[in-house]
């Protein structure tokens, strides 16, 4: 069988779950586990548990707080550190990923450049009339309200 970009199945999501927590108490070896899962990598197996598996991860959506602070760290440098500003996000009963920061932040910066790309359409006379602060304090469910206001 093919190793590579194999999806997932729940099946092998609960087997790598329970292998996890069966060596708890000892060193977990990835290729040990990927023998037992011969479609999938060691680094695959890894990621999996890392990424998605692992029940210490926090899936709910991202508080205010988190969402301004991802920002606020990643707007400090061109390339940000996802693992450090994940590790601060962090608490003793749940952590966010490195992969939850990114995918937050590239979100944000395409539905904001979508919305940019829709107001220069609309008013291809001047282009940049709008200002981005106004884009990032109102949500994409204002649209209608924004269209009655006269944006200066």
């Amino acid at each position: 069988m093919t190793r590579g970009n194999v999806i997932w199945t729940p099946e092998e999501d609960e087997f790598l779950l329970q292998i996890y927590t069966k060596q708890h108490n000892r060193k977990v070896r990835f290729q040990e586990i990927s023998e037992k899962l011969p479609q999938h990598t060691s680094k695959s197996c890894r990621e999996r548990w890392i990424f998605h598996i692992d029940p210490s991860i926090n899936h709910k959506p991202l508080t205010r707080f988190e969402q301004n602070y991802i920002l606020a760290q990643s707007s400090s440098s061109a390339s940000p550190n996802w693992v450090g500003i994940a590790k601060r996000l962090s608490r003793k009963d749940s952590r966010r990923t490195p992969l939850q920061c990114k995918n937050f932040v590239n979100n944000r910066q395409r539905r904001i450049r979508s919305i940019l790309g829709r107001l220069r359409k609309k008013y291809q006379k001047d282009p940049n009339r709008f200002s981005l602060g106004f884009i990032l304090n109102h949500s994409e469910e204002d649209e209608e309200k924004r269209k009655d206001l006269k944006i200066n």
